[in-house]
């Protein structure tokens, strides 16, 4: 999968913002990978400052806590 820090989403997504790889792919944040759209994996590094739902998606155990802890969900 596609790694893809907290921090970076921070800065392209407003709180109550759903994060899911076809959002991610219109925001030009990842790309297609031999004409499909990859798999991602969410990850810890950097600070999320607002609520976000994230679908679709692997996601690491710390970067989940943070994401709840915010009072955001990974579905």
């Amino acid at each position: 999968p596609l790694p893809l820090n907290l921090g970076t989403i921070k800065s392209h997504f407003k709180a109550g913002e759903i994060v899911n790889p076809e959002i991610l792919l219109k925001k030009g944040m990842i790309s297609l990978v031999s004409g499909k759209i990859p798999a991602v994996k969410i990850l810890a590094g950097g600070e999320l400052t607002q609520k976000i739902t994230v679908s679709g998606c692997k996601v690491s155990a710390e970067a989940k806590s943070k994401i709840e802890k915010l009072g955001g969900k990974v579905e």
